[in-house]
């Protein structure tokens, strides 16, 4: 296999080139890659937009949680001291990890309280 350097146009290159494509570009670990989407799935069930939907919200939720230093003061104690642990080094992911978590488990109705905040948090679309 050749080694090649990309110029910075094509190195950025990620997604498809057109709608109709079935190839997409992405990166991961540094490398540049071509990836085939074979047989995609066009319907989903009602359960599974339901986490679609959910993932969405926290998604959003994160990050504006992460980007507003006033919402993210409350976590900023157990960010650090899991990041002095060697632990996630960026405070979003520390986020989206942690409520990704507390929502899978629902531990003391964890689910129904990052929604309340993700209502009052987020804009109505």
């Amino acid at each position: 296999m050749a080694d090649v350097e990309l110029s910075n146009g094509i190195d950025g290159l990620h997604g498809k080139l057109a709608s109709r494509d079935d190839i997409y570009f992405r990166k991961r670990n540094g490398k540049q890659f071509a990836v085939q989407l074979v047989n995609p799935r066009q319907k989903f069930t009602a359960k599974e937009k339901k986490l679609h939907s959910g993932f969405g919200q926290i998604v959003k939720l994160t990050s504006k949680i992460a980007k507003d230093p006033e919402l993210s003061a409350p976590y900023m104690e157990d960010f650090e001291k899991q990041k002095a642990d060697g632990g996630q080094t960026s405070l979003y992911q520390y986020l989206l990890t942690r409520f990704l978590r507390e929502a899978k488990s629902d531990r003391d109705g964890k689910v129904a309280e990052l929604m309340n905040l993700c209502n009052s948090v987020l804009p109505k679309a």
